[in-house]
């Protein structure tokens, strides 16, 4: 078929890695660059690039709606039948990206009888939170943070008293009577391997959470802002199942290689409460069950969970399992290992590479399965062909987990934000509808299960751990 070359112009955003996705966005769709200039503007947050983009009359008419896709382009221009057309993304207000002005529902007054819980979940670019009593969820909010003011924190550990502040600000507007708590559960970070449980946050956790080693990430502020709000008013604050929950058996510690031991980092969280969620359903304690479940989202791990224990699951952090969305999951090592030694990448960046910038990310140029999808329905056989290898490789993990198990599985679970997605589950279940009943609880229920926890040992139906 026929190529020509088209002039594409496009304003991005002035952030690490820019010029990569949309390189790597380009070359993945089948476009040749025969050339490529940038230039600054006069707004220094974005940059002007002119590309010249070769390819097939169909796959250049898919450019612009694929380019602007990508989460760093703001607009592109080019000719179409001999006019420039140009199309925009909307740029949203930093103001609207923060500290969110809308109102506040007033925060009704605690129920007699009842454990009013505070649940705290800091993600990289937002603070989650809310109020239960007992079951019932009776206020909730999402802080969603402009990066430029993370930035100004100098580090993870530095945004402590900002996301604090935020969320007592939020409380206070709602009218809330801080004394009306009786426990906070936050999510937990990179701690040593535990046991499932619920932690009672102690002197000794919080030294590993402000620790050097484990402060890379927002989880890490969970436990830690808990802590100090729950200090103030003299009640217990908890971690929940974090991810570093190890039950695994110690077959599935050992690699191969000696020095090299599998690590278990995985959504202990969402995993545990998506789990015995579906055994009550089934009228079945936990402990009695022998379940596979997926947790499907920006990270994707597959868990055994075998009589109430995960006792094997992949570290999708590291680079095991199936790719996702934004990270490589396993590949060949010595190609691997050629790349680290070749000179054209530092270890930060092959990191990068294997857990922020890999997957579907480096494929596609974009980690949001809505616009894969319209790729898809846009005739773009190449976002199908990535998107069903996602789905046919968290099936392979699905079926080396039922071999853990025995082949006696009770049920499989699909979770997870891509669960939302029923083109994606659907690709799953055609492989392994087979082995085991399937059943889908679409999402992140974190909150939930932070509470969940946190009222089992108010509730004295579960003992609290020790942190040491």
């Amino acid at each position: 078929m026929e190529k020509k070359t088209e002039r594409v112009e496009l304003l991005v955003k002035n952030i690490p890695g820019v010029l990569m996705q949309v390189v790597g966005h380009i070359r993945n769709e089948g476009w040749n660059i025969k050339r490529l200039w940038v230039d600054e503007t006069e707004n220094s947050e974005f940059s002007h690039m002119e590309i010249d983009v070769e390819g097939t009359h169909t796959k250049l008419a898919l450019v612009m709606e694929h380019l602007l896709d990508i989460d760093c382009v703001v607009s592109v221009a080019m000719n179409v039948g001999g006019k420039k057309q140009i199309r925009n993304k909307r740029l949203v207000p930093a103001i609207q990206k923060d500290q969110a002005q809308e109102k506040i529902s007033a925060i009704p007054a605690k129920k007699s009888g009842t454990f009013r819980i505070l649940t705290v979940n800091p993600g990289s670019t937002s603070t989650k939170f809310a109020l239960y009593d007992n079951d019932e969820e009776i206020f909730s909010h999402i802080i969603r943070h402009d990066s430029k003011n993370l930035e100004r924190c100098g580090s993870v550990l530095g945004q402590k008293n900002y996301r604090k502040n935020q969320i007592l600000e939020v409380l206070g507007r709602a009218g809330m009577d801080m004394s009306s708590i009786d426990a906070i559960a936050g999510r937990g970070g990179f701690l040593k391997p535990v046991e499932s449980g619920t932690y009672l946050v102690n002197e000794t956790m919080l030294e590993d959470l402000r620790s050097a080693a484990t402060a890379i990430h927002a989880s890490v502020l969970g436990g830690i802002i808990a802590d100090e709000i729950a200090e103030q008013h003299e009640i217990p604050a908890f971690v929940v199942d974090p991810i570093v929950v190890d039950e695994t058996d110690r077959k599935a510690k050992l690699t191969g290689m000696p020095g090299i031991e599998r690590t278990s980092i995985f959504h202990a969280l969402n995993q545990k409460a998506i789990a015995r969620r579906l055994a009550a359903k089934l009228g079945k304690p936990y402990e009695n069950c022998r379940f596979i479940v997926a947790h499907l989202g920006g990270g994707i791990t597959v868990g055994a969970h075998c009589y109430g224990r995960v006792i094997d699951v992949n570290d999708g952090l590291s680079g095991e399992g199936a790719f996702t969305p934004e990270r490589s999951g396993g590949v060949p090592a010595v190609p691997l290992i050629q790349m680290c030694y070749s000179g054209e990448y530092t270890k930060e960046e092959m990191i990068d590479r294997v857990s922020k910038k890999g997957g579907m990310l480096a494929y596609l140029g974009t980690n949001d399965m809505r616009s894969v999808e319209k790729m898809i329905k846009s005739g773009d056989e190449f976002a199908a062909l990535v998107l069903d290898t996602m789905a046919y490789q968290v099936s392979k993990e699905i079926g080396a987990m039922t071999a853990v198990l025995e082949g006696r599985v009770d049920a499989i679970v699909l979770t997870g934000g891509l669960a939302y997605s029923s083109r994606f589950t659907g690709s799953i279940k055609e492989r392994v509808d087979r082995l085991a009943p399937i059943y889908v609880f679409p999402g992140e229920d974190e909150m939930l299960a932070l509470k969940e926890g946190a009222l089992r040992v108010l509730r004295g139906e579960e003992s609290v751990s020790l942190y040491e």
